[in-house]
């Protein structure tokens, strides 16, 4: 059913066009047509001012089920893309009496994008709507303004993979194609209600929401700003020199390469004092270093580094169990201190469980949003693996549970 202003606005350019084909001279007719216009929205909008507040409510909404929207759809595009080359390299035949996965393969990509990594990019969404919240406020309807914020979301996202010309490509073809797709959804009419907010009769209702609005737009910067400083970080770590190890020295499983964000961890808590409660001594005894400070922990690398750092420090694996039960986590018996879980290879492993659906997330500990978004698993495990003979600690894993 067509909207009250619609009918009204049709009327006004009906009784305008009459005598189209007339030899009229219509541009004198133009003031009186912005007049009417404009007395239509004045009326529509001292008539029924709640009809206006829904439409910005409307349009955020949008934006925010659009943001999440290219989110998921980045994570399948990006996941298909990269199937790609491999789904080409495979042979056509089977080999060995061995099915080929070849036809199922790009299907996989597109199922494991959104089912696995989209959830992940999701924690993106906060900082996407700080930006996109400036471009809207901006009324910046160009689809350039929307490729880069999306080639640079997506590049962050996917840890910049430079060393990696087909995953980079990849990356930048997904984010290119998401960033259309969002100015095709919401960017080209980006900033358009306020327009019409600014033709409003000022009024003490307008002006409180004014305030609100400034209010909340100091609160967006004050998270942009965290997140820039954050991001100048990663691109010094990705740039620069490789950061020294601490202490004790930070390894990761595999003596893989380190990410951008493990290396910002190892920085920010280069030794067992910067991951423990503030104190007046400076002693590191055996209930001092369970002391871990969990508020200063936002992400699961610091999460790792600091847990590294702390049970690193002790002489073998017979603390594990106790500095875990110490920090609220549960130490199933075949995964403890006295019984270690023996790998493969011999290494010994020491698990640690938190419940967050009974206890709430460990990290990060503020921010309702961030804290909401660390509260959708159920479950995280932290898993520390010893040398053979249980004497030095050679990585930390955590992992989360999800449905």
């Amino acid at each position: 059913m067509p909207s009250r202003s619609s009918v009204k606005e049709t009327a006004v350019r009906e009784r305008l066009d009459r005598g189209a084909g007339s030899n009229h001279d219509h541009s004198a007719d133009k003031p009186a047509e912005w007049a009417q216009l404009f007395l239509v929205r004045f009326l529509e909008m001292r008539l029924f001012p709640w009809t206006f507040d829904m439409t910005i409510l409307v349009r955020l909404l949008r934006i925010a089920l659009v943001t999440i929207l290219c989110i998921v759809a980045f994570a399948a595009l990006f996941e298909f893309l990269n199937a790609v080359p491999t789904h080409l390299s495979l042979p056509d035949q089977p080999q060995g009496g061995v099915a080929n996965p070849r036809g199922s393969l790009v299907v996989d990509a597109l199922v494991w994008g959104v089912v696995f990594r989209a959830p992940g990019y999701l924690f993106n969404t906060i900082p996407l709507l700080i930006v996109l919240a400036v471009t809207e406020w901006k009324s910046a309807q160009s689809w350039r303004w929307y490729l880069t914020i999306w080639i640079i979301a997506g590049l962050l996202a996917t840890g910049i993979p430079a060393n990696d010309p087909l995953r980079l490509s990849a990356a930048l073809l997904a984010a290119a194609a998401t960033g259309y797709f969002y100015w095709l959804l919401a960017g080209k009419s980006a900033g358009d209600w306020l327009q019409a907010w600014r033709m409003r009769e000022p009024n003490a209702g307008r002006k409180l929401l004014n305030y609100a609005a400034y209010v909340v737009l100091a609160y967006l910067g004050y998270q942009l700003s965290g997140y820039l400083y954050y991001g100048g970080k990663l691109l010094w770590v990705s740039s620069g020199p490789e950061p020294d190890p601490g202490t004790p020295p930070f390894h990761v499983r595999f003596e893989r390469e380190m990410t951008a964000s493990q290396k910002v961890a190892m920085m920010d808590f280069p030794d067992p004092a910067s991951c423990l409660k503030e104190a007046e001594t400076d002693d590191l005894s055996t209930d001092r270093l369970k002391e871990m400070d969990w508020d200063r922990i936002d992400n699961e690398d610091e999460a790792e580094v600091c847990v590294f750092r702390l049970l690193g420090s002790y002489e073998n694996v017979s603390y594990a169990t106790d500095w875990f039960k110490a920090q609220g986590f549960d130490v199933p018996n075949a995964f403890s201190s006295a019984r270690p879980y023996i790998e493969s290879d011999g290494t010994q492993r020491v698990v640690g469980m938190h419940s967050i659906r009974k206890k709430g997330p460990k990290f990060p500990t503020t921010g309702v949003v961030r804290w909401a978004f660390a509260s959708i698993p159920y479950g995280m495990s932290v898993n520390a693996t010893w040398s053979k003979d249980g004497k030095q600690l050679l990585w930390v894993n955590t992992y989360f549970s999800t449905l």
